[in-house]
């Protein structure tokens, strides 16, 4: 897996790990993220790191969703310096989307993954990585969330 850096152009590897209650609590004080994420403790939170580097870049909180056979986008965030036109690195979300399409087919759920999408980025994920509106929901699954781990996941060049 890898991210765009923007600045260079060249791809830099990166990693996706789960991070515990501590470290929510941390990178929380570091103002780098929107939104409160002391409340998603409870729920399985990952960070997306550079290869090489500490801080995190993009953060992830999904729940479990065994009566639906799916797995839940809670909240999806990249941090500041990536956000906009001026970001540092791009791919973040696309990684991170990849990561729950992957852990969604290995919990047996056909890599079903739903998510609540603030209304400015509906859009966004149905054009950028396919989901589809269920009208409460945004969701991928099967043969689009295969191609979103090959894009994003697997060490494939992109197709443009």
């Amino acid at each position: 897996m890898y991210v765009l850096n923007n600045i260079t152009g060249e791809k830099q590897a990166a990693t996706i790990t789960k991070i515990d209650a501590a470290e929510i609590s941390q990178i929380n004080k570091t103002k780098r993220f929107d939104f409160n994420w002391n409340k998603e403790k409870a729920f399985n939170v990952y960070k997306l790191t550079v290869d090489g580097k500490e801080e995190p870049i993009g953060l992830l909180s999904m729940e479990e969703r065994p009566q639906d056979y799916a797995l839940e986008i809670r909240l999806l965030a990249a941090s500041k310096e990536n956000i906009g036109q001026s970001q540092e690195y791009s791919r973040i979300a696309g990684c991170l989307i990849a990561f729950v399409c992957k852990e969604a087919f290995k919990k047996g759920f056909e890599g079903f993954v739903c998510l609540k999408p603030k209304t400015k980025l509906e859009q966004h994920y149905r054009q950028q990585y396919g989901f589809q509106s269920t009208k409460m929901y945004l969701i991928t699954e099967g043969e689009n969330s295969l191609k979103l781990i090959q894009k994003y996941y697997e060490d494939k060049q992109e197709r443009n």
